[in-house]
Order: structure tokens, then C-alpha cells, then sequence
């Protein structure tokens, strides 16, 4: 009889659980979703700027030509990762953007920086803190380029190296606040022209309490910071040609939350022209090379690669109210791969310059690839009556070339910029006339600038066209499909179904196993091979399920980890024991206050789901039943059972031994060691 209830037993059990876990979820989220109050339906996806809007009827009438009017420029560079203890990259990149590349652009409107100032990792990039040197050489080098003698130039954001160990804005180990250039959480200005106002917000969605690495790696906006940022770009006196929206994070590492009134950040997209983004660093195996897209609210999303390893930056242009980019590497193999000694006193940290070989950016026509008919009066290409270029180079320009579909551009190319040496703004323009009736055809076409200038330096631009204000294909294969992703949603789900279907397949197999203990699949070994494979997996996941000792202790191992938290560690260890938290499923709590961090959503999935449990079960359902295969995989099990608890001492590593003691896994782990490797090896399981 007792065999029979204990299995019954579990079906109200699993369900008070997974009832737990929403419960549980609700709660740690509660303040990224308004509570209560009637959600917005309806919201209409249209641009604030229409044919009809006073800020752009002006300049209907404005066709492209020769002038310099109507331009302006600016820049972004984002992961910086200045570091006390790398040797390459980082720190040395940065500088030399500053000692060569700033001299030569040299009016760029203002510079943009999306995060990661420093890489706040110990010299084994296991632990992580925040370094006075780092944010010291930060402040130092703005200082020595003179960057900070020109107002409202350069703007900073936090990303989540700036936040490592950070228990609060008024930490005092938000260096950021002391040592950054902005000194607050996010900002928002506007650029005034006499052609046009274009708007800048930046927001620092960076967690609330920076928790130690590696749970840092996604950000958050909850509801008061959504209704902050919906009131500022839904603001009607505030209305722009373009508005900038610059973050650390991408959307797709993102939790936005809701407004007050029910709005979504797709429901407030609609105000954004360009969200502009870093943090990926092109991931890895090319998987990221090409971060960028076009979501469905008409917006481009451009995340940049990073300047520590990258080397790479962006240069910006709004020519006529179209918005165009290039991103440069800087030349590698002119950079020292040493990082230079800490600031002193009386000593410079900035590099001497190196060369520069011409840098081109097409603005007319523009890449169709990032069209924004939505947002871009794509007509006035067109219209237009010149082929428009800026080129920066620290030497004078020699030859430019421009050729239209492989065929050279018989036009005569004219310098219309003004001289590096005027007060005002450097604006290097070349045009060449043309007829963009001729390229009408509803077709795509490619035009290719390159130039040489006095030294011999060689630069090159190609980009795809339109004039029908189409927008191309951005043909950014997987790192288009990645950046446009619900990096959270697709983790979430994933572990829920995985975590689903490893539970009730537990179940439904153990209430079987009880009403038919005698059933063929249980007792019949069969021969291996891909036809009897199904019958193989049922086989062994009877057996397995037919073992109370192995069948409980994961079972339990698993409703514990969607209802119990997993351990507590110090998740800010320089909060003392005020950084000490529980770490759950759905988030980190500390002193009662749920962050939101979806980091442990990840380390579940990946951690838990597919190595500490998938593999182990995998490897088990290999050994059940076959005494040859015990013997020949017993080293496979047992060097994933090291491999296991080297997971764990990393764990302490990071957060204290408290994060081992306290921590389920490490029960699970010394089980199945104990269960599946150091019992008899002639055991049947």
C-alpha cells in the first residue's frame, strides 16, 4: 500500500510547487509590472513625426545639394573595459582613440559612451570589484585629450562592469558618480540646429544592487524608471526630428517592465528613431559581427562592437535628416599591445599619435539596409541632386573616386567642407553631382568611394542604395536574428518546457512503473541500435524510476529548485552583511528585496538543467542495465562529476564558501557521486 500512496502522493505535491513558483515569480517581478490598474489596449504604432508635424513640414521642401548646411556629426564608442591587469587591448585602444582618432575627426558634435568603462575583474578574472587605478586612468586620459575642456561633449552611461559590487547609487563604491563624466543615471539633451532639433536620452539599466559576477550580465527597467522614460519621449513640446535612445544593454538583454498606465517598451519604441547599444562584443565564432536590426516599431537597433578587443567605433551623421554610420577599427598593428603605466603625477598616459588612413562615410545616398521611412523623409534621395561624402583623414586628400554598379562616376568630385584650422565646425564634405532618376528602377545598387590622400593611405566605403526609399535586406544573418531575439523569453521558456518535461516525465513514468511493475519494457534488455532506440529510452527510464533512493532524490532536487532558494552567498561583498542574499530562480533577494535579475534564469538553464541534471540523467540512462557500459563510461561519469564540482568552487570563489554549504546542487552532486560512481560497479541500478 505504501508503495502505491507515496507515488499518488506526488501528483498534489508537484502541484502545490509549480502554484509556488508562480507565486514566487509574480513576487520577485513585481516592480517591472504595474499592479491593479487598467492596462493601456490599443496602442497605436505610428512615429510622433508625420508630413504634418511643424518640425518637419519646414523642411519638405529641402532638397540634397552641395551645401554643408544641414549636417552634423558625432560619435560612440562603447566597452571600454579599462583594466589594471590585462596586457593587451582595453586600456591601450582606448587612449589611442583619444591621442589619434578625436585629433583627426576632430569636431565631432560630441562623443557617446555606452558603457562598461572598466572591466572591474580581479587579475584572474574570477572575482570582481571596482578599482580606483581603473576609474583613475579614466578620468585622467578625458583629461589629458581635453575632451572635459569642451562642454556638454562627452556623455557617459554605466554598464555592468561599472556596477560590479555596487550595492546602491549612493554606494560608495559607484565610482562612476565620483570619477564618470555624467555622474548620474542616464541623461537627456537636445541638440539645437537651425535646421532641425535632434534628442539624446540615455538610461542606466544597470540592477539596482550591482550583485558580483557572473549575475550581472542582463539589465532591467522597472516601472517607475519606464514611466520616467515614457513621459520624457512622449513629451509634445519636446518633439524632434530624431530621438537617440543609447543604453548599455541591448533590448534583447533587456527586462523593460511597465509603465504605470500599462505601456510596454514596444508601446514607447514608437517615439525612438535609433536605439543605440554596446555589451555583445560580437559575441564569438562570428556570431555577432553584425548585431544590428530593424524591429518591428520602425526603429533601428545598432549595438556596437567593443573597443576592448574590437578596437572598433562609430561615426555617426544626420545629412538632410538621414541617418548614416560606418563603424572603423582602429589599425591594430600599429598598437602596442602593452597596457601603459598607471597615472602619476607630472606623467602622460596618451599614446603618440599613429597613422591614419582616410576614413569615408556615404551620406548620400544613404545605405538602404537602415531606411527609416517611419522616421526619414527617404524622398529627399530621390530629389537629390548630389552625391554627398565626409571624409576624415590626417593628412590632405589627393584623389576620390566614386563608382556607381562597378562603373566609375564621371562627374567631377568638389571639396565643399570648410579647413581643419576654422572656428567653426570641421565639416569635411565632398559632392559629386547626379541623377537619381537613373538608379529608379525599384532595384538595389551599390556605389563605392574610395580615396587616397598625400601619404599614400588608402580608404574605402561601399555601401547598398535605393532612391525609391525601399529598405534592403540587412542580410545580417545570425546576428540579426540573435539581436532581435527575446534573449529572456527564449531562456525562460526553454527552461520551464525543459524543466516540464523532465519532471512529468519522471512522474508519469514512476505511477506507471507502480501499476505495472512487471511490465515487458522493464524486464527485457533489448540490442542497441536506432530502430530499437525507443524501446531502449522507456526501458531505462523505467528502471531508473523503479529506484526510490535515485527517483526521489531527483525528484525532490527539482520541485526544490522552482520553490526553494538554491544557496546564499555574499552577492555584494562590499556591502558587508548587508550584501549577503538568497539566490532563487526568479531572482536575488536581498535583505527581503527581490532584484529582478535575470541572470538566474541562465545559470538554471545552463547550470542546472543541462549539465547538472540533462547530462547526469543522460549518463546514468546510459550505465542502467548494461554491466559493459557501467565499466566503459564510469570514467566519462566521473570526470563529469569533477568538472561538476569545480562549478562549485568557482561558485565559492565568487560569492563565499556560504554559496557551497547552503547550496542544493552541492547536495545533488555528492549524491549522484555517492549513487552512480562509488557504489559497487556490479550493481544493477
Amino acid at each position: 500500500m505504501r508503495r502505491i500512496i507515496l507515488p499518488i502522493l506526488l501528483i498534489p505535491l508537484t502541484l502545490f510547487c509549480w502554484f509556488r513558483a508562480y507565486y514566487l515569480h509574480k513576487k520577485a517581478t513585481s516592480s517591472l509590472f504595474v499592479k491593479g490598474e487598467k492596462q493601456v489596449q490599443d496602442v497605436l504604432h505610428t512615429s510622433p513625426l508625420t508630413s504634418t508635424d511643424p518640425v518637419l513640414q519646414r523642411f519638405d521642401n529641402i532638397t540634397i545639394s552641395d551645401s554643408k548646411n544641414n549636417l552634423f556629426y558625432f560619435m560612440q564608442i562603447t566597452d571600454l573595459h579599462i583594466s589594471k591587469f590585462h596586457k593587451t587591448g582595453g586600456t591601450s585602444h582606448f587612449l589611442h582613440f583619444l591621442a589619434t582618432v578625436l585629433p583627426v575627426i576632430k569636431s565631432p558634435a560630441f562623443v557617446l559612451v555606452t558603457g562598461d568603462l572598466t572591466d572591474a575583474k580581479d587579475e584572474h578574472f574570477v572575482t570582481s570589484q571596482q578599482f580606483v587605478d581603473e576609474w583613475v586612468t579614466y578620468q585622467t586620459a578625458l583629461q589629458e585629450s581635453g575632451v572635459l575642456n569642451r562642454p556638454r561633449f562627452w556623455h557617459d552611461l554605466r554598464g555592468n562592469h561599472d556596477c560590479f559590487n555596487v550595492g546602491s547609487w549612493e554606494s560608495e563604491q559607484n565610482m562612476y558618480k565620483k570619477y564618470g563624466v555624467g555622474k548620474r543615471e542616464g541623461f537627456d539633451f537636445i541638440v539645437e540646429k537651425d535646421f532641425g532639433r535632434y534628442r539624446f536620452v540615455g538610461i542606466d539599466a544597470c540592477p539596482k544592487a550591482g550583485v558580483a559576477r557572473p549575475f550581472n550580465f542582463f539589465g532591467y527597467y522597472e516601472t517607475d524608471d519606464m514611466d520616467r522614460l515614457a513621459n520624457k519621449l512622449s513629451n509634445s513640446s519636446l518633439f524632434s526630428n530624431h530621438t537617440f535612445l543609447l543604453a548599455h544593454y541591448p533590448t534583447a538583454t533587456t527586462l523593460f517592465g511597465k509603465t504605470s498606465k500599462g505601456e510596454t517598451f514596444s508601446d514607447i519604441s514608437r517615439y525612438i528613431s535609433v536605439y543605440m547599444c554596446g555589451h555583445l562584443h560580437k559575441l564569438a565564432w562570428g556570431l555577432g559581427d553584425q548585431l544590428q536590426t530593424y524591429q518591428p516599431t520602425h526603429y533601428l537597433e545598432l549595438e556596437l562592437a567593443d573597443m576592448k578587443v574590437n578596437a572598433i567605433y562609430r561615426i555617426l551623421a544626420i545629412d538632410h535628416d538621414l541617418v548614416s554610420f560606418t563603424d572603423v577599427e582602429l589599425p591594430l598593428h600599429e598598437i602596442p599591445l602593452k597596457t601603459p603605466p598607471p597615472p602619476a603625477p607630472g606623467f602622460s598616459i596618451l599614446p603618440e599619435q599613429i597613422a591614419f588612413p582616410p576614413v569615408i562615410l556615404i551620406t548620400n545616398p544613404k545605405d538602404s539596409r537602415y531606411l527609416m521611412k517611419y522616421h526619414e523623409p527617404v524622398h529627399r534621395i530621390k530629389e537629390s541632386s548630389h552625391i554627398r561624402l565626409l571624409i576624415w583623414s590626417d593628412h590632405d586628400i589627393e584623389e576620390v573616386k566614386i563608382f556607381l554598379d562597378g562603373i566609375k562616376h564621371s562627374e567631377q568630385i568638389i571639396y565643399r567642407g570648410n579647413s581643419k584650422e576654422d572656428k567653426e565646425d570641421y565639416i569635411p564634405l565632398w559632392v559629386a553631382s547626379w541623377n537619381p532618376k537613373q538608379f529608379d528602377d525599384r532595384k538595389e545598387h551599390y556605389i563605392v568611394v574610395e580615396a587616397r590622400d598625400i601619404m599614400g593611405q588608402k580608404g574605402k566605403s561601399k555601401v547598398i542604395f535605393r532612391v525609391d526609399g525601399e529598405r534592403s535586406d540587412m542580410r545580417g544573418g545570425i546576428s540579426e536574428f540573435l539581436i532581435g531575439l527575446d534573449w529572456a523569453l527564449v531562456i525562460r521558456t526553454t527552461y520551464i518546457f525543459g524543466h516540464l518535461f523532465t519532471t512529468l516525465n519522471m512522474l508519469f513514468t514512476k505511477l506507471y512503473v507502480t501499476f505495472h511493475p512487471r511490465h515487458p519494457l522493464a524486464l527485457v534488455s533489448f540490442h542497441n541500435s536506432p530502430k530499437t532506440f525507443v524501446q531502449s529510452y522507456f526501458r531505462k527510464t523505467f528502471l531508473l524510476a523503479s529506484q526510490p533512493i535515485f527517483f526521489y532524490t531527483l525528484y525532490f532536487y527539482l520541485l526544490s529548485s522552482i520553490t526553494l532558494p538554491w544557496f546564499m552567498g555574499n552577492m555584494i561583498s562590499t556591502e558587508g552583511d548587508d550584501g549577503v542574499g538568497l539566490f532563487w530562480l526568479f531572482g536575488i533577494q536581498l535583505n527581503s528585496r527581490w532584484l529582478p535579475i535575470f541572470d538566474t534564469w541562465r545559470y538554471a538553464l545552463i547550470d542546472q538543467l543541462v549539465w547538472s541534471v540533462g547530462a547526469v540523467i543522460i549518463w546514468f540512462m546510459i550505465i542502467t542495465g548494461e554491466r559493459k557500459w557501467k565499466r566503459r563510461y564510469w570514467i566519462l561519469g566521473f570526470a563529469l562529476w569533477l568538472w561538476r564540482g569545480s562549478s562549485l568552487i568557482r561558485l565559492a570563489n565568487q560569492y563565499g564558501n556560504l554559496a557551497v554549504w547552503t547550496n542544493v546542487q552541492t547536495l545533488w552532486w555528492a549524491f549522484w557521486g555517492w549513487y552512480g560512481l562509488l557504489r559497487e560497479t556490479q550493481t544493477q541500478l
